[in-house]
């Protein structure tokens, strides 16, 4: 079982978002769910707010994160097609 978390990487995190994440939280840690954050819109983004917006979600992710935990965040662009390729691969990954 797996959950892919879109976030919108020029907001960051909503309440909403976290909310979502304290309630799938103890799932995350036992490795029972999987955690896929794709940071969408990265395009619009400047290469210093590309890299904050990363480490701010790493930071929010770290929270959820144990040895059992499978959480991955990457950045992500339907418009220019990224990140497209990692989140397929990862999408595989779960159900190989």
């Amino acid at each position: 079982t797996g959950i892919v978390l879109m976030i919108d990487s020029r907001l960051g995190f909503t309440d909403l978002d976290r909310q979502l994440l304290r309630f799938i939280e103890p799932r995350i840690a036992n490795g029972v769910v999987k955690l896929l954050v794709l940071l969408t819109k990265a395009d619009k983004l400047t290469r210093s707010e590309r890299a904050a917006a990363l480490t701010g979600a790493n930071a929010v992710m770290g929270e959820c994160a144990t040895v059992e935990a499978d959480i991955g965040v990457s950045l992500f662009s339907a418009l220019k097609r990224e990140g497209i390729g990692e989140a397929a691969e990862v999408l595989h990954r779960w159900v190989t």
